[in-house]
């Protein structure tokens, strides 16, 4: 009779720590989506700080760079040179490096808000698994919590009918 009783007493000890262990990976589950989306947010905020600045310094090297062309066109013109041959060439050769400049700029600042942007994306799919499998994990608990129930019975049932 008291190895019946210790049988019970098992089973049933191993059925809470089986709803117990569910719920706590449940709770995990939950506290995992809400760092994710928590991460999502601020990947967002990244992005948009990263465009905003990429703009910025596209903006000031297009100033810049059509500061440069006008200073060169004038010291051509003040020089009394006339702006054909080298001075022309001189001249096309510059507007096209600093175009370059410039699309490397842009490029640069596409392809981190894209980074900042995917990782965004990431972290909210991330988190919309974790929440999805919360509800099977404290399934899964009262799943195990049942087998041990079973177990226990049939063993205790096995150790009446010896």
């Amino acid at each position: 009779m008291a190895g019946g009783v210790v049988n019970i007493i098992g089973m049933g000890i191993s059925a809470y720590s089986a709803v117990q262990q569910g719920r706590s990976a449940a709770a995990q589950a939950k506290q995992q989506a809400a760092w994710d989306d928590y991460n999502a947010k601020v990947a967002k905020r990244e992005a948009d700080a990263e465009r905003k600045a990429s703009d910025f310094e596209a903006t000031q090297q297009s100033r810049a760079a059509k500061q440069l062309l006008a200073r060169q066109r004038a010291l051509i013109g003040a020089s009394g040179v006339t702006p054909e041959g080298s001075p022309l060439l001189l001249a096309e050769d510059t507007a096209e490096q600093l175009a370059i400049e410039g699309a490397n700029i842009r490029t640069t600042g596409e392809r981190r808000v894209g980074a900042w942007t995917s990782r965004s994306i990431l972290d909210t799919a991330k988190a919309r698994a974790a929440r999805a499998s919360a509800p099977g994990y404290q399934k899964a608990g009262y799943l195990r919590a049942g087998s041990s129930i079973l177990q226990g019975a049939s063993r205790y049932n096995y150790m009446r009918s010896q």
